[in-house]
């Protein structure tokens, strides 16, 4: 089954192509890449499917409803950041929570979720925690678990690894693709890493501008 189609989408900044007519199939539970150089459009078009950036046309479809009219809250994505964009008022608990009080979930589901979420990610027993007393990777992890703990369909990563250590980015893409696959969701990685593209189930390859290369690995 099609977990998300992105059909013919494009967006420009004063002009300039950023995404440039791009069109994906992404099915359930595959872990899919998009491989390019910095300014090729990856994150722009991660933000488009977020609800982050608006198109300036095509459209997106999650299954068979089309959720680019919808605000990101209703998407059923989760994001992951580059930066980690974890809150540094708030403990862990709270930062894996905060989408789920966003979306009205009962106190007690909230706490059984995130405490599910924790344990997915390797981090049980860190909810009371503080984000100043975690490294690069566990924040990575924590950030990881934001984004599965409402269970989305999509999940979104960004650089994920992209200021982490090869030893800390390799256990981060441990957990990313098993617990997406776990979930059964499907992924959308944005990356210039060869080495975490190699991870994926299909690669689609980005030149400069946006524009979509021909070729995509792994198809059947």
């Amino acid at each position: 089954m099609t977990a998300i189609n992105i059909e013919g989408v494009a967006r420009s900044f004063s002009g300039v192509p950023a995404v440039d007519d791009v069109s994906i199939a992404i099915r359930d539970g595959e872990f899919f890449t998009l491989l390019g150089p910095s300014g090729c459009g990856k994150t722009t078009l991660l933000r488009m499917v977020a609800g982050f950036c608006e198109l300036d046309r095509g459209r997106i479809l999650l299954g068979e409803a089309r959720i680019d009219t919808l605000p990101p809250l209703k998407r059923n994505t989760g994001m992951v950041f580059q930066n980690y964009a974890v809150f540094p008022n708030l403990t862990v608990g709270d930062n894996v929570a905060y989408g789920l009080r966003a979306r009205k979930v009962g106190k007690e589901e909230v706490r059984e979720r995130v405490a599910r979420a924790l344990k997915l990610v390797q981090l049980p027993g860190y909810g009371e925690r503080w984000p100043h007393q975690l490294s690069g990777g566990q924040l990575q992890r924590v950030a990881i678990a934001r984004a599965l703990v409402h269970r989305p369909r999509l999940v979104l990563a960004d650089e994920p690894t992209g200021n982490l250590d090869p030893d800390t980015a390799e256990r981060v893409l441990d957990v990313l693709a098993a617990q997406v696959r776990e979930e059964g969701a499907a992924c959308l990685l944005a990356t210039h890493s060869r080495h975490a593209a190699a991870r994926a189930d299909r690669v689609l390859r980005l030149g400069a501008h946006g524009i979509a290369a021909v070729e995509l690995h792994g198809e059947d």
